[in-house]
């Protein structure tokens, strides 16, 4: 006879067993699941959010993958990616290259919470989470080699964190350090709770509903398909920090904190000029403002009041930096643009700049006067002005450029002597968390150290492209061949 699920799950989800020929601490050691004082009979409270058993994952994954495939089928017989407008195609250059490997690293983290988390339902739950990811980073793979024959850029889906591309380095780092090398606790508060709970959202919800509203049916569909995995195995965040609060309060409030900020970063060079640049205009759905206000702001504030927590020391830098770093790094990212392997857009037409001017009223104050100088060369034909000659100063903590948290009247260079080595920060917040763990993060060459201690060569910007593996055909330049700034030029002016 078959039984039902609830007849034998309560048994199979808890599964285990008193060792006999090994202690206990041994198989599971504290370095690795991050217990750290916290009593062993704690984590029989920790409880998953979904129940799941292997024929019902098997059977509705089943049913996601049919659904996947008959897009993908469909989308070879149509011409969408080749009637896409070119400024949306780069945010899938941008999303395959940078979020395919996140997939697989969260694939081995979860491996290890399937070994050493201290909880049997927690291993158990891994599982699952385990052969999601594993879907995840195959469909990036899957799409990318559909593309792979319009565009050599899909190359990156795979290519991108073998390469030095500094912007990779950027997220390589985040991920190396929350992901690889962090006890199951803290990667669970870090990765599943912040990182993967709040702030992917934004590029599997909001970027699913641009790309739908753009024609891109195909990368609408994989985001979506992918986020109903993650909002599953996101989940395990919650009663971790359950255990955790009765047990350390203080080390969850750190860990949130620091894992916070540093995924805020990472979206706002990911996201934020997606959704407020490079998607058409008339196919924004909301600016990255405001979805981070409903769908990070409020749920993050709600998860710190549910749990007892207090908001971040630096919120009200956080709502600041909300305003004006995704339009500093977009800036930055554009002035760039050789750098990187795919071609950003501008984005700051003439009525582009009103929308950005209504959804951020401080946006012509900030950022116009620079635009404005960069147009003016743009239309005089003097290019090598609007192209960089070196390299911008790096944050030692986010790996991202010095300037670009806020706007550009309050730029600052944030300094830390640790050991003998002067070490540079993008923002107080970021020193700070530096501070709680300096040798996590202090053995770390960031691109311009290593240009400067003389490990790139040439020692010039050609030596650093080649450096970062960036060839002519994926080098990043326009989008739209500077079509906008022609808004500017005087026979526009009279004719509108």
């Amino acid at each position: 006879m078959l039984l039902d699920r609830d007849d034998w799950y309560g048994v199979a989800h808890d599964l285990e067993w008193s060792l006999s020929y090994v202690e206990h601490e041994d198989a599971f050691p504290d370095a690795w699941t991050g217990s750290n004082g916290i009593p062993r009979e704690a984590w029989r409270a920790w409880e998953e959010p979904f129940r799941v058993s292997y024929r019902d994952y098997v059977a509705v994954q089943r049913e996601k993958e049919a659904g996947v495939a008959g897009v993908r089928d469909a989308l070879k017989r149509s011409r969408v990616y080749q009637n896409l407008h070119p400024s949306f195609a780069a945010v899938s250059h941008l999303h395959m290259g940078a979020t395919c490997m996140i997939e697989q690293m969260a694939v081995m983290m979860l491996g290890r919470f399937a070994r050493f988390a201290p909880s049997p339902r927690w291993r158990n739950i891994s599982v699952f989470g385990m052969l999601d990811e594993i879907r995840h980073a195959q469909l990036d793979l899957l799409f990318s080699h559909d593309l792979l024959k319009y565009d050599s850029r899909f190359d990156w889906c795979q290519k991108a964190f073998h390469s030095n591309e500094w912007a990779i380095i950027a997220i390589r780092s985040f991920c190396d350090d929350w992901m690889l090398d962090t006890n199951c606790i803290d990667a669970a508060l870090a990765v599943n709770l912040t990182f993967e709970h709040g702030f992917t959202n934004m590029q599997f919800v909001a970027l699913a509903a641009d790309a739908m509203e753009a024609g891109d049916v195909g990368f609408s569909n994989l985001l979506s398909s992918i986020q109903t995995d993650e909002a599953r195995h996101a989940q395990q965040g919650f009663p971790t920090l359950e255990v955790l609060m009765k047990h350390d309060p203080e080390r969850a409030q750190r860990v949130l904190d620091v894992s916070f900020w540093r995924s805020f970063r990472l979206f706002q060079a990911m996201t934020g000029p997606a959704m407020d640049y490079y998607t058409p205009l008339d196919r924004r759905t909301m600016s990255f403002k405001e979805f981070m206000l409903e769908w990070v702001v409020d749920q993050h504030e709600r998860t710190l009041r549910d749990y007892g927590l207090k908001r971040p020391w630096y919120w009200d830098t956080f709502l600041q930096s909300l305003e004006h770093g995704h339009h500093a790094l977009h800036l930055g990212m554009w002035f760039w643009r050789p750098t990187l392997f795919w071609k950003p857009s501008a984005g700051v037409s003439k009525v582009e700049r009103r929308w950005l001017n209504d959804k951020y009223p401080s946006w012509e104050d900030s950022w116009g006067v620079l635009w404005d100088e960069i147009i003016q060369n743009v239309n005089h034909g003097r290019m090598a002005q609007t192209l960089p000659e070196t390299l911008p100063a790096l944050c030692n903590l986010t790996q991202l450029p010095i300037g670009t948290h806020l706007d550009r009247h309050h730029l600052e260079c944030v300094t830390r002597e640790h050991h003998g080595r002067m070490y540079y920060f993008d923002s107080e917040v970021s020193k700070w968390c530096f501070e709680q763990e300096p040798e996590r993060y202090a053995g770390h060459l960031n691109v311009v150290d290593r240009f400067v201690a003389g490990l790139i060569q040439p020692a010039d910007l050609s030596g650093v492209l080649q450096w970062m593996g960036l060839t002519p055909d994926v080098m990043g330049d326009d989008a739209v061949d500077y079509s906008w700034a022609r808004d500017y030029l005087p026979d526009a002016q009279s004719a509108g």
